[in-house]
């Protein structure tokens, strides 16, 4: 029997069911966890499945999550609260609770991006990254999480080798094609998970050590991705006393803009 991988086993494992009209239930699997702690995306995602379901609204235009304590694999409730309804935009709050405890809050704007009309606007170009033949797939002796790393299909451009130790480090900024490693299509959900799931940037400038936990993460989303892989892009401008903030973009393939994360996190270095 074939895994399960990819977009197929994402929706599965992001898949809620409703207890109560404002309480949803999920289990997170290790599937999408670093180091024993579920990935922030991945638990965000969850979040925005039961908010869809429950707000008028059906589409995750905004959602930010304050990570309170380490989500774990196993069963969550999802206790929902709408805040207010308009015409073009709803809002909502979320308690991710595992065990009893409070693990995430997120908070959310929701729309119906094929309703939505208005200007538009880029100060500058779309991204722009070597062609896919010319990049280069993490090596799999070079992750620490093989089973996260083949749920997805990542390959970075060549001055995004950011596991060779042996070249010069010039910035903290990381660019990669991405896509579900069976070419499915990206929907939004699977965009809040991309958007923190790339490599933390501070690793190309100052090598692949330590961890880097998130305190608060905020996902804008443009609307639904072209076909073909996404281009991402992170970077890391300024570290202060261990925290650092890590900004991220997502571009489809006919460059348009598709989404926009920004998070704060602590960069852990091993003792």
């Amino acid at each position: 029997m074939t895994e399960e991988i990819g977009y197929p086993k994402f929706l599965k494992d992001t898949s809620v069911n409703k207890l109560k009209d404002n309480i949803y239930c999920g289990n997170l699997t290790e599937s999408w966890s670093i180091g024993g702690a579920v990935n922030g995306g991945y638990s965000m995602s969850i979040a925005a499945r039961a908010l869809s379901d429950f707000l008028v609204h059906k589409d995750p235009l905004s959602i930010t999550g304050h990570y309170l304590s380490v989500a774990e694999p196993g069963p969550v409730e999802l206790h929902l609260e709408k805040l207010s309804e308009g015409k073009s935009i709803s809002n909502a709050s979320v308690k991710f609770i595992q065990k009893g405890e409070e693990r995430i809050r997120f908070t959310a704007s929701f729309t119906d991006f094929e309703k939505s009309k208005g200007d538009t606007l880029y100060e500058r170009e779309a991204l722009k990254f070597p062609p896919l033949e010319e990049c280069i797939k993490l090596p799999s002796e070079a992750t620490l999480t093989p089973t996260f790393e083949k749920q997805i299909e990542r390959l970075f451009s060549p001055q995004s080798n950011w596991w060779d130790e042996d070249r010069p480090r010039e910035k903290a900024q990381l660019d990669a094609y991405y896509s579900w490693p069976e070419s499915d299509p990206i929907d939004l959900f699977s965009l809040i998970f991309f958007s923190d799931s790339m490599t933390p940037p501070v690793y190309n400038r100052l090598g692949s050590r330590g961890w880097v936990p998130s305190i608060e993460l905020t996902v804008h989303l443009r609307g639904m991705p072209a076909p073909g892989p996404v281009l991402m892009r992170g970077k890391t401008d300024f570290v202060v006393d261990g925290f650092l903030g890590e900004d991220d973009e997502i571009w489809d393939s006919k460059g348009n803009l598709v989404a926009e994360s920004r998070q704060i996190a602590k960069l852990r270095m091993p003792k």
